[in-house]
């Protein structure tokens, strides 16, 4: 059980580093770069964010959002089923802060990927038909500064969630101040 609790751990882990790096690494990084090299070249560079940003925001979001969720149901399993009694250690005030924050990363990211690059992506093919037309580059610019925020906030939840993270496998390793025993049960 302590095994299952380890790859729970290792999956977890993985999949937000995945998520909170990639975050950072393509929505800011990335697109700075793209923005400054390919400035004569508008075009060019917003067919190269909308195709790393659509990668991005659903396959790749997706999938660590499964990964995160199949480490979650492990441990839940291995709490509810386990003969080790294995007790989740509990390290911030609220019992629940780790899972409502994965919950809000989770609707920002599923709003991010399902309605906002749609709504997105129309603006942009409007705006590059219509170059003229100021409102619409307005309307895009207005929906980018709301990517941003909401890229921001899931970055400062998702770096919450690795300290929470932290402090849970420190605790995990601990001794069971009221039996004496590991925090996972007697040894496999």
């Amino acid at each position: 059980m302590k095994r299952l609790i380890y790859i729970s751990n290792g999956l977890y882990l993985f999949s937000l580093a995945l998520w909170v790096a990639g975050m950072f690494l393509l929505g800011i990084l990335v697109e700075i770069m793209v923005r400054v090299k390919l400035k004569e070249q508008p075009q060019l560079a917003s067919n190269i964010m909308n195709g790393v940003m659509d990668v991005f925001n659903v396959t790749i979001i997706y999938w660590c959002l499964g990964l995160m969720l199949a480490a979650g149901v492990i441990k839940w399993l291995v709490a509810r089923y386990g003969k080790v009694g294995y007790v989740e250690p509990v390290v911030t005030k609220n019992r629940y802060t780790k899972e409502i924050l994965l919950a809000v990363m989770i609707a920002l990211a599923l709003y991010i990927g399902s309605v906002l690059r749609p709504q997105m992506h129309e603006m942009d093919a409007l705006k590059k038909a219509n170059p003229e037309d100021i409102r619409l580059q307005k309307q895009f610019d207005g929906y980018h500064s709301q990517l941003t925020w909401l890229y921001t906030v899931n970055m400062i939840f998702g770096i919450s969630l690795f300290y929470i993270h932290g402090k849970e496998m420190t605790r995990f390793r601990e001794d069971n101040p009221v039996t004496g025993d590991p925090v996972t049960g007697a040894s496999e």
